[in-house]
């Protein structure tokens, strides 16, 4: 069965319960350490050009992201830049790996797929904000400041994107899917999310509403993608046409004097861009689940160290467990040095003597013939008694 978005972590063959928790807080660690160190070098710089009471007078007041200042603004989306790594690392440390997988189903960042939404989504949401603040009644004709509005832009433009794709890896990426690891329904880590990313912005009640609304749609895009690819268009999209107006006076993202009717536009919106990917889902044949992963597979069996002088059991069927080997053929016990009988020493008989002819007697004949009667007489006479 294929694997959705938000159960990649659980479905995976290194999947452990307290993998996703762990990288968590550690990236919670990481984070807070990386604002510290961007605090205090920012603080650094701002003493070092005379700015000191400023930026700490800034740092007490400031509430919500503004595209006031080019360096304060490059300072707070930085913040939020740093939320990529600090999730990425902790889960690469931690596994499942790739950690690719809390970019897509594919194990990775789709850029193609990132490309194609993209552009979807500029024209999807610069139409839409754009058309509204030309026709709104309290719209402001845009004004340019020469070297400051540049920089505005130029920070916006390079900084807003990540931003977006910071938030999308907390809330759409490493969020829905440890809140998946727990259930099999998509509809839970959907709902879940969307009200914390909400409280994540310091806005009025009808700020939060509004940015709800995207919340719970970038959410629908990631379960119908298999990816954050087009949640991070429709986020960059939104918060750089935004930011873009704010750079040059034509709007406020403070969200200040929000009603109910400001979020028909976001609603109209999100149904728009999500018809629009179903579409392109389809035509260009985007992969929304991933194919199961093989079983990882098992642990090879435990062989005890030898060395001269023992072996293993030669009959481990005895001793039942994982370290149990097939029992030896004859073949290898005859090899083995302990077994191997010396070979049986040769005993030879002594050589035979080579042959002598008979002593014979003195007075012996050359033949015997007939023995005369007196023949050896005088030795018997003479070794008689007397």
């Amino acid at each position: 069965m294929a694997t959705a978005y938000h159960r990649l972590a659980r479905e995976h063959p290194d999947y452990a319960w307290w993998r996703l928790p762990v990288a968590g807080v550690t990236g919670v660690a990481a984070y807070v350490g990386v604002l510290i160190g961007l605090f205090l070098a920012a603080l650094v710089v701002a003493a070092v050009t005379g700015h000191a009471e400023d930026f700490l007078q800034w740092a007490e007041e400031s509430e919500t992201v503004s595209a006031s200042n080019p360096a304060l603004l490059a300072f707070e989306l930085i913040g939020l830049v740093v939320l990529i790594p600090c999730v990425l690392l902790p889960v690469l440390m931690t596994g499942p790996r790739p950690a690719g997988y809390i970019s897509s189903v594919a194990g990775r960042l789709r850029w193609r797929w990132l490309a194609w939404t993209g552009l979807a989504a500029v024209v999807v949401y610069g139409t839409s904000i754009g058309g509204l603040v030309m026709l709104s009644e309290d719209s402001i004709a845009p004004r340019f400041d020469g070297a400051r509005t540049i920089a505005l832009l130029v920070v916006v433009v390079l900084l807003v994107p990540l931003q977006a794709a910071g938030e999308e890896y907390v809330f759409r990426g490493y969020l829905m899917q440890l809140i998946g690891s727990w259930t099999r329904f998509a509809i839970i880590p959907v709902v879940v999310t969307t009200p914390l990313f909400a409280l994540g912005h310091t806005y009025g009640l009808w700020g939060l509403v509004d940015v709800g609304v995207f919340g719970l749609t970038a959410a629908v895009l990631v379960i119908r993608t298999g990816g954050l690819e087009a949640a991070i268009a429709a986020h960059a999209a939104n918060n750089v046409t935004l930011f873009a107006l704010e750079a040059v006076g034509s709007i406020s993202t403070d969200g200040a004097g929000a009603g109910p009717l400001d979020v028909l536009p976001t609603v109209g919106t999100s149904i728009v861009f999500v018809g629009v990917v179903e579409v392109m889902v389809r035509r260009l044949g985007i992969a929304r689940t991933r194919d199961p992963l093989p079983p990882k597979p098992p642990r090879p069996a435990y062989v005890p160290p030898t060395w001269q002088g023992w072996q293993p059991a030669p009959y481990p069927q005895q001793h039942p467990g994982p370290w149990a080997q097939q029992p030896w053929t004859q073949q290898q016990w005859a090899q083995q040095p302990w077994t191997q009988q010396p070979a049986p020493r040769a005993w030879s008989s002594p050589p035979e003597p080579a042959w002598q002819p008979p002593r014979l007697a003195e007075g012996t004949p050359e033949y015997p013939g007939e023995i005369a009667e007196d023949w050896g007489e005088p030795e018997r006479a003479e070794s008689a008694p007397s």
